[in-house]
């Protein structure tokens, strides 16, 4: 094996007193400890981070604050519609307590709330009769022309067929997947 020493500190060393090389030693010794007990992480070696040893920081202490919404903050919620397609009034027949009859009691307070929903998705069937007769004058056979967009050999019109590639093509569904939904 061959030296790791430059001459230049070989020569220097060689001046020394014994003393002084074992102090050197101890320093040196010191020193290799310190590197070898030194926590390995990511930051100073070429260790994975997730194999980095959890930080040692102090547990936060926790204020006591309520959480939630502060008192006299503005609520954060949708407006009321004023005209909503179907409204249904709730009455107190009876007290829950007594038993009373309240049917006859003007409300101390409304409360409000609305459920927006979507209306439910029905298809409509379209079905076409194209009539044939034949002509008095020449013989020949003649049908009626079909409007546009409900031409022989198609089964599901353009807004059906636009939901379709909307599904598939936008939103990645496949083909099976959108016909399960009918």
């Amino acid at each position: 094996m061959t030296s790791m020493i430059p001459e230049a500190s070989k020569a220097k060393l060689e001046e020394k007193s014994q003393e002084e090389l074992i102090a050197i030693i101890e320093e040196l010794l010191a020193e290799i400890e310190r590197l070898r007990n030194k926590r390995i992480n990511s930051g100073n070696s070429s260790q994975a981070p997730s194999r980095d040893f959890k930080s040692d920081k102090p547990k936060r202490h926790r204020r006591h604050k309520k959480v939630g919404a502060k008192v006299g903050h503005e609520k954060a919620e949708r407006a009321l519609v004023e005209n909503p397609n179907k409204v249904i009034d709730v009455w107190v027949e009876t007290c829950e307590n007594c038993h009373a009859n309240l049917l006859d009691q003007v409300p101390v307070r409304t409360i409000r709330r609305q459920v927006t929903e979507l209306p439910e998705i029905k298809a409509v069937v379209i079905e076409t009769r194209q009539y044939e007769v034949c002509c008095p004058c020449c013989g020949q056979r003649q049908r009626g022309k079909l409007p546009k967009g409900l031409e022989a050999g198609r089964q599901f019109g353009p807004r059906w067929e636009a939901l379709v590639t909307s599904l598939h093509h936008e939103h990645h569904f496949g083909f099976e997947r959108i016909w399960v939904l009918w």
